[in-house]
């Protein structure tokens, strides 16, 4: 933890960068343990806990995004950078636990809530299992870090703890460009052709994707992991080379093809990650420098493979070459947005083989991910290469997919991976999609007769803050130009004027005016006698302002 970090003034709070808004918005919608990235990092051989804590307090203060939180003012998400305070990592002893113990400790770190607009982002401790074996556990949240920052992290830990262990202070690679210049590179407004590039691709988007299978109610979210053998391995990274695909492009190909026959669908979207570091002065930074960016893959009649990674590589190179803020994406193409996602509900990665873990002076190191229980998307496809082999894996949401249905997907996906490596196969015919009731469009249901009265006033928010002269009971708020930002100031008037916490999933799931009073209505409390509607309005605003962090 950082101690004594003092706070600038209002003054000195930063914009949130379009990467942090988006995924602040995100946050609104989906349990924050999704957004964690916690690390256990295994330590063998002896170890200098003091060097260790001190070499953390210098990455700290080396890197202002580590010291970051976001209050909101207003209706703005703004970033406060703490100075640097001396950084105490807490050691737990657990030698006389059973084994156990370092796992449920881990997962007890790992989805512990962060205070976003409090701070601090970063948290570590340190479990000492005996005289020569200890565990470190990691935990920041993506607002502040991505894969790339980990590698900085871990590399600049190791060159900080040597330096600590011999008594020296640490020479780290300076930052050319201060953190604040940083994020505001990263709010250059998109380009015209950019802006068309992702309008035409993304025009008459398929619906939302559905996967098959019906999740019993209260089914968790999960992770399910397969290894490649290492033949296997090499034969998809052979394919690609033949076709000029990389890895990603051969697998995310296949994802696609995985998607196509266990849907129906011959039309997917897949969002990726894409490092928003074309700038040199990122190349040792810390921080949220990735994009999430919609891929479109079209698999229609019975292509052969090398047809789909045909696509698949011009969708991968065109996509990333008019790299914009999926925030952008999603305001220029207007998509549905009555769903968790709007552009796209399955998500692959890849990180590539990386060097031996860091060792800490005589320490050896075993660096791992832990998963928090919570999926971010409804399937996501993660593959890690590494030196002993590659691992995919599976991560879902309960409300999309069960154990089995994920172990399923994923056996499909290593034997479409073991035929796909014939760049001649060919994809078998389809019949159309399926329209199942997660795909099919909502009808309006008629609304009580207070709920009417829920629709005026909200229809009076929405004129206010679109500033358009009239909204009908079936108007979408995002059809109208809506947007995230705007939405906030949604939140706060409706909180206001109806004394109701009105959260961003109730407004994301409920677009319209008619939808949105229904919910309201259906799901307010009764009135209990003497209720004073103006005193229920105020409290309803000040629970929000104290949700938000701010003074009354």
């Amino acid at each position: 933890m950082i101690d004594d970090a003092a706070e600038v003034g209002d003054a000195g709070l930063l914009a949130a960068s379009p990467a942090q808004e988006s995924m602040w918005f995100a946050l609104q919608l989906t349990p924050d343990p999704a957004y964690h990235v916690p690390y256990r990092v295994r330590l063998d051989g002896p170890l200098d806990p003091g060097a260790l804590s001190a070499a953390l307090g210098d990455l700290v203060t080396q890197h202002d995004a580590l010291r970051a939180s976001f209050p909101l003012t207003g209706s703005e998400l703004r970033q406060r950078v703490r100075s640097a305070g001396a950084f105490t990592l807490r050691v737990t002893d657990l030698v006389a636990l059973p084994p156990g113990a370092a796992t449920t400790r881990a997962e007890e770190l790992a989805r512990e809530p962060f205070d976003l607009a409090g701070g601090p982002l970063l948290r570590a401790e340190l479990l000492r299992l005996a005289p020569d074996r200890h565990e470190l556990i990691l935990v920041v949240h993506h607002l502040v870090f991505d894969g790339r920052s980990a590698r900085v992290f871990f590399a600049q830990l190791a060159e900080a703890y040597a330096a600590r262990a011999a008594h020296r202070i640490p020479e780290l690679p300076p930052q050319p460009v201060a953190y604040p210049d940083l994020i505001d590179a990263q709010r250059v407004r998109p380009s015209g052709v950019d802006l068309a590039y992702w309008r035409n691709r993304l025009r008459d988007m398929p619906p939302p994707l559905a996967l098959p299978g019906s999740p019993a109610p209260g089914t968790p979210d999960g992770l399910h992991r397969v290894r490649l053998t290492p033949d296997l391995a090499d034969r998809v990274r052979g394919t690609g080379r033949r076709h000029r695909c990389t890895s990603f492009m051969t697998m995310l190909a296949a994802f696609a093809v995985l998607l196509r026959t266990h849907t129906g669908r011959t039309d997917v979207v897949i969002g990726s990650p894409a490092a928003d570091r074309r700038r040199p002065e990122t190349a040792h930074a810390i921080g949220l420098f990735v994009n999430m960016l919609p891929l479109r893959v079209t698999m229609t009649g019975a292509p052969a493979f090398a047809d789909v990674l045909a696509g698949v590589r011009d969708a991968v190179l065109d996509g990333f070459g008019h790299q914009i803020p999926v925030e952008d994406i999603i305001r220029e193409t207007g998509p549905a947005r009555g769903g968790h996602s709007p552009l796209f509900q399955a998500v692959f990665w890849l990180h590539p083989a990386q060097a031996e873990s860091p060792t800490l002076g005589d320490c050896r190191t075993t660096v791992e991910e832990i998963f928090t229980g919570t999926a971010k998307y409804d399937l996501t496809l993660g593959v890690r290469e590494a030196p002993n082999g590659t691992v995919c894996d599976f991560f879902y949401r309960g409300t999309a997919l069960d154990p089995a249905g994920a172990d399923r997907l994923a056996t499909a996906y290593v034997q479409l991976l073991a035929a796909l490596t014939d760049p001649d196969a060919v994809l078998p015919s389809l019949p159309p999609p399926v329209v199942t009731a997660a795909t099919a469009t909502a009808t309006a249901t008629p609304i009580a007769e207070s709920a009417g009265l829920l629709a005026g006033r909200i229809a009076e928010v929405w004129r206010e803050v679109l500033d358009v002269p009239a909204v009908g009971s079936q108007d979408n708020f995002f059809d109208l130009g809506g947007h995230s930002r705007l939405m906030l100031r949604v939140q706060g008037l409706l909180a206001e004027r109806l004394g109701t916490d009105v959260s961003m999933l109730d407004l994301f799931d409920h677009p319209t005016v008619a939808a949105l009073a229904g919910h309201l209505a259906a799901t307010a409390p009764p009135a209990a006698a003497g209720d004073d509607p103006a005193e229920r309005r105020r409290a309803g605003a000040l629970r929000l302002r104290q949700a938000r962090g701010q003074q009354e």
